[in-house]
């Protein structure tokens, strides 16, 4: 698949804003605040669907290594598969990790990342500390999962960042594997800080 072609794949759905920058498709998804970025070249195949909630939308098959993963963009939204818990922590000690879906939608993972910032701040709240642990473990998996198929959730990996700095410390997670992708983020994110200051 060539660039033209996929960036035609996905002007198909209603509501993505396509174009193509840099040699890669670009697809827009407003009600979200993200795009995602993708090069033709590491797309395998395309399906055509209609969501749970009625809206059309296209399915990619997006290579990353030897891994083959799903990535669903419809009108306001984009669905992903979230990164491993394994591959985001060092040490082979047992992961205590929720039960995580097998895809994720960003304005799930948006809601969630965001409503678990909030509920942190609130005095009445006891939060058991393995359960945080392994809850913000998972949300770092979101992220992780949005990355690597093209978005950049900066808005959301600033609430977890912020949920990392108040309650982090002494947390029963981690220490994460080093991710240049990840310290690319949180540079963003404390980029955005600064502009929004």
């Amino acid at each position: 698949m060539d660039t033209d072609e996929l960036a035609r794949v996905i002007a198909e759905v209603p509501g993505p804003e396509v174009s193509v920058e840099g040699g890669l498709v670009v697809a827009r998804v407003p009600a979200i605040g993200d795009a995602v970025r993708i090069s033709a070249a590491d797309v395998l195949d395309y399906e055509y669907l209609i969501a749970p909630t009625g809206v059309p939308g296209v399915e990619l098959e997006v290579r990353r290594g030897h891994e083959k993963l799903p990535l669903i963009i419809i009108a306001d939204d984009v669905v992903f598969m979230p990164s491993y818990a394994a591959d985001m922590v060092t040490g082979d000690g047992p992961l205590k990790v929720p039960s995580a879906p097998g895809l994720v939608a960003y304005s799930e993972m948006h809601r969630d990342v965001r409503a678990l910032g909030r509920a942190i701040d609130d005095p009445s709240l006891e939060l058991d500390p393995e359960t945080l642990a392994a809850t913000l473990l998972t949300h770092r998996c979101f992220l992780a999962g949005a990355v690597r198929v093209g978005l950049w959730p900066v808005r959301v990996a600033a609430w977890w960042e912020y949920m990392w700095a108040r309650v982090g410390k002494g947390l029963p997670a981690g220490p994460f594997r080093e991710d240049p992708a990840w310290d690319r983020l949180m540079a963003d994110v404390a980029l955005a800080r600064r502009r929004t200051a």
